[in-house]
């Protein structure tokens, strides 16, 4: 039987109820795991680039500089043992490199070229037949030479015969020279002019010091390399 509600009662009204979900709090400790995962994924990538680089090493095989440094340590002696190297009378810088052995010939005493010109002075041929037998103490080894100027400016401007061409030339006047000294024409890798870009002296870019020559024997490669990048060059030959 229906039971009546009295008089003035409101009609009870149904409402449904959503049932909330607890909220699910982290733990202190689960941050560990979320690091734990970072380091993991770290620690995977750089594993695939030391691969990566492991097999780009693997590829390129070490240069041969035993006879560069025995030629290093022979002309070093010489210098020690002659009175007039020491002085600084002959200036030949020795300097040697992870990329070979750099024998550089300065515009110090006496010049090596009449200004502006390409013809070697009576000077610069003689300490030429001594840079030649010094090479020639490793024969199996390429040679890459430079030539330099100090900034002293030409007539003809930016847009005519300049700096650039005259390190050029003056070069390939070394180049011949070599080779009129029983160096190998096959010997010769690069003959490269530099201007005066790259100064010796940068404080005083006009200084006969600038002007000069440099020839570097290089290590022998037993096969070609797989990179040219010199920066990753030096790293593997230190």
């Amino acid at each position: 039987m229906a039971t009546k509600l009295k008089s003035g009662a409101e009609e009870p009204t149904l409402r449904s109820r959503r049932q909330r979900k607890p909220k699910r709090e982290l733990g202190h400790g689960n941050w560990k795991l979320v690091y734990a995962d970072f380091v993991t994924v770290l620690m995977a990538f750089f594993l695939v680039c030391w691969i990566l680089l492991y097999n780009l090493l693997s590829e390129i095989e070490p240069v041969d500089n035993a006879c560069i440094k025995q030629m290093a340590e022979e002309l070093n002696n010489q210098i020690e043992n002659d009175k007039q190297l020491k002085r600084g009378a002959i200036p030949i810088q020795i300097d040697l490199e992870p990329l070979g052995l750099r024998l550089t010939l300065l515009d110090n005493n006496q010049p090596m070229f009449q200004t502006g010109g390409t013809s070697l002075s009576p000077f610069a041929k003689e300490q030429f037949s001594k840079i030649a037998i010094a090479v020639n103490m490793c024969p199996q080894n390429k040679l890459r030479i430079e030539g330099y100027t100090d900034a002293t400016p030409y007539a003809a401007g930016a847009t005519g015969y300049g700096n650039w061409e005259l390190s050029t030339e003056r070069a390939n006047s070394a180049r011949r020279e070599l080779l009129s000294k029983e160096v190998l024409p096959t010997r010769i890798s690069q003959v490269i002019g530099y201007g005066d870009s790259r100064p010796s002296i940068p404080d005083n870019p006009m200084s006969p010091l600038n002007r000069r020559i440099s020839i570097t024997v290089l290590p022998r490669e037993t096969k070609k390399q797989t990179t040219d990048n010199p920066a990753l060059l030096n790293m593997i030959r230190q």
